[in-house]
């Protein structure tokens, strides 16, 4: 699918005394120099506005975040904004023996050929952790992360399918 089957809402946070402004391709471009306060949303994700800027946020209308991504450079963020993946080598998806949409993500991995490791938040702690600080204290599965940069919490076949076309290609 060329188009998401829904409309994401972006952020995009950065520091202007730190990075340059980043490109119009987000929605909002919230810079903390100048709203301190705004840090506070990243936090609840466990995203550090000191080390983890420019951060990409897509929500879904209701304010649900579905997409983190962190560490970003100009060209990353406006392909997130746009939907799209950046390369990334390792993928975990962090799931549950009985979600039905955890199968699915995977079937979407497998049908893609891109290699996976999967973590069972039912049995490991510390996984379900990651999950719960990552995702602002919701226990979200399938939860999948790229390269410890970008997070996807739950999302949609058609997304997953487009965070995959910016892995490198296949060997």
């Amino acid at each position: 699918m060329s188009q998401m089957s829904h409309a994401l809402d972006c952020q995009i946070f950065f520091d202007s005394t730190r990075h340059a402004v980043p490109p119009a391709g987000c929605g909002d471009r919230i810079d903390l120099a100048a709203q301190p306060e705004a840090a506070a949303s990243l936090e609840r994700l466990g995203i550090s506005p000191e080390v983890d800027l420019p951060a990409v946020l897509l929500s879904e209308p209701d304010g649900k975040v579905r997409i983190v991504g962190v560490r970003l450079t100009s060209e990353e963020a406006a392909r997130l904004a746009g939907g799209v993946g950046i390369d990334a080598r390792n993928l975990v998806i962090y799931s549950s023996a009985w979600c039905s949409d955890c199968r699915r993500a995977k079937r979407v991995l497998e049908e893609a050929a891109a290699p996976f490791d999967e973590v069972s938040i039912d049995q490991d702690a510390g996984a379900e952790a990651v999950v719960l600080a990552r995702s602002g204290g919701r226990r979200v599965v399938p939860t999948l992360r790229f390269d410890d940069r970008v997070w996807a919490f739950n999302p949609a076949p058609p997304v997953l399918r487009r965070l995959l076309n910016g892995r490198a290609p296949q060997a």
